[in-house]
């Protein structure tokens, strides 16, 4: 099975370009799609996300076997600090990871972010960084639970990554992507030129995101053949 975990700043419930990607994978994979409703900010803060969502992958497991966590933004950081946590307590490990622009430091903090500012049109910082520490609620938003980019990344699931460089997440998650090969994590990291945030949303309309969820396909498919 597939769980889809959504993304909206942690604070955003699902839209309708994001229904688009779940339609996308049913068509091209066949498998049962799985949608958690996990707790959103300010209202709730991520270790309440982290026990609702957890437990869902265990059931998923025990039911369908093998399951792939796909994510987009905060969906995608909220996926790899599950597979981190799930990693640390010795808890059998999804079989990977598809992430659309995950959001791997709420802390905004890297100094590269202001260049690629001037040619996102989606994102701003402030309100990010807002809605970041509100997600964190009691813990430092540059944990590793919050921020994966600051965790250890040996030991993760094979994953495929999407990015845009227009979009103001980039600078870090290309920065996740190479800390984790020199872990030695299966990590393929594809960057669109000119891509906004999670371009892939405008399946069917761009070829680039039509082109992304097929690779997310056979990255699924190769997944579940090889194990």
């Amino acid at each position: 099975a597939l769980i889809y975990l959504h993304g909206g700043a942690y604070v955003y419930p699902m839209v309708v370009g994001q229904w688009g990607i779940v339609e996308g994978l049913i068509d091209r994979t066949g498998l049962p799609v799985i949608i958690p409703d996990y707790p959103l900010a300010p209202k709730h803060t991520a270790t309440e996300a982290f026990d609702f969502v957890q437990p869902i992958i265990d059931e998923a497991q025990a039911e369908f076997g093998r399951v792939v966590i796909f994510g987009d933004s905060a969906g995608g950081g909220l996926a790899l600090s599950l597979a981190m946590q799930r990693r640390d307590a010795d808890k059998r490990q999804v079989d990977g990871l598809v992430l659309y622009a995950p959001w791997v430091d709420v802390t905004m903090t890297n100094p590269r972010i202001e260049e690629v500012q001037r040619c996102d049109r989606v994102l701003r910082m402030p309100g990010l960084a807002w809605a970041g520490r509100a997600w964190a609620g009691d813990l430092d938003p540059a944990d590793p639970r919050i921020s994966p980019l600051y965790d250890d990344l040996s030991a993760l699931p094979p994953m495929l990554i999407f990015q845009g460089d227009a979009d103001i997440l980039g600078p870090d998650t290309i920065e996740f992507a190479r800390k984790a090969a020199r872990a030695g994590v299966d990590v393929r990291l594809r960057v669109e030129p000119g891509g906004f945030h999670v371009y892939v949303l405008s399946v069917p309309f761009i070829p680039e995101a039509v082109a992304a969820l097929d690779r997310s396909a056979r990255f699924v498919t190769g997944i579940l053949r090889s194990r």
